[in-house]
């Protein structure tokens, strides 16, 4: 049987409700303090309800022109829904919705030219994904996923709705393949390196990587970024990381069976703060040799 997991603090959880029902706003926790000392005020860490992240300024170098990104949302292929989440969302709809907000605000720097692999509805397979992908001659392709960690207990979002939760396991991953000639091995590389970089600058928590093991190797060089190693066997390892001849990434956005960080990833902020970083991430994979002082600023 799973192992029972123990609910966060209430106020927390009045906190992530709010968040997943809708509201754009909640009433800031009022700290408990002892007349006798002084209250040193710490922000909270991700993914706790007001943990910071900030949206930086995309600097693009002289000539960096435009670069063809192709978006994959992952799952959504026939019988392949994914994962759901804390709140019973399906990992497809879920990795829909935040393709087509960083599209969008890829697109709105100027900078990059973005297509989806797939429309709501639509069930394509991974192979005409990927083909797509080099048709269009694209310069990387990123695959947005969310994960689900660990051992999960029953819980009810809502009378009537049983979904899985477990708290333990926040942070996102980025995953790349070795399988592959050197040079395309070491772009893929960048470009994960790269866009785990700015997540952990825009204050994202980066995963351990605990359930990761046998599956994944840490990359010794950027934490939150993992290996899919060619000794494993065929069947272990991820098609969309090992067969394109174009640099790609997975990006396991968050923990979908984390309370708190399922509500983050449903905040504004949230979204405005991975979109810059990615898109750096970009920048510095596509063009690594590109000066930063001699760069344009650009928002997501």
């Amino acid at each position: 049987m799973p192992e029972h997991v123990v609910p966060r603090a209430t106020a927390s959880l009045r906190l992530g409700l709010a968040l997943l029902t809708g509201l754009t706003s909640v009433p800031a926790l009022a700290q408990e303090t002892s007349a006798s000392r002084p209250v040193t005020m710490t922000p909270p860490a991700w993914p706790a309800p007001g943990a910071p992240l900030s949206v930086a300024q995309v600097r693009f170098p002289k000539g960096f022109g435009t670069r063809r990104i192709y978006l994959d949302a992952g799952h959504g292929a026939q019988g392949n829904t994914g994962n759901r989440s804390v709140t019973c969302e399906d990992e497809e709809a879920f990795t829909l919705r935040v393709a087509e907000d960083l599209a969008r605000r890829l697109e709105a720097t100027g900078h990059f030219q973005v297509r989806l692999s797939r429309k709501s509805g639509e069930r394509v397979p991974y192979p005409s994904r990927l083909n797509a992908a080099r048709k269009w001659n694209a310069h990387a392709l990123l695959s947005l996923h969310s994960d689900a960690r660990g051992m999960a207990s029953p819980w009810e979002p809502s009378p009537g709705q049983q979904c899985y939760r477990q708290d333990a396991s926040p942070g996102f991953s980025v995953l790349w393949s070795e399988e592959a000639d050197a040079p395309l091995r070491t772009r893929r590389a960048e470009l994960a390196r790269a866009i785990a970089r700015h997540l952990g600058r825009a204050g994202f928590r980066h995963y351990d990587g605990v359930d990761y093991e046998g599956l994944y190797a840490t990359d010794s060089a950027q934490p939150g970024v993992f290996v899919s190693r060619v000794s494993e066997p065929t069947h272990r390892r991820i098609f969309v990381l090992r067969r394109p001849t174009l640099p790609s990434v997975i990006i396991e956005t968050h923990h979908a069976l984390d309370f708190e960080e399922a509500a983050r990833w449903r905040e504004e902020r949230t979204l405005e703060a991975f979109a810059a970083a990615v898109a750096q991430g970009l920048v510095d994979a596509l063009a690594p040799t590109a000066p930063p002082e001699s760069s344009a600023a650009a928002q997501p």
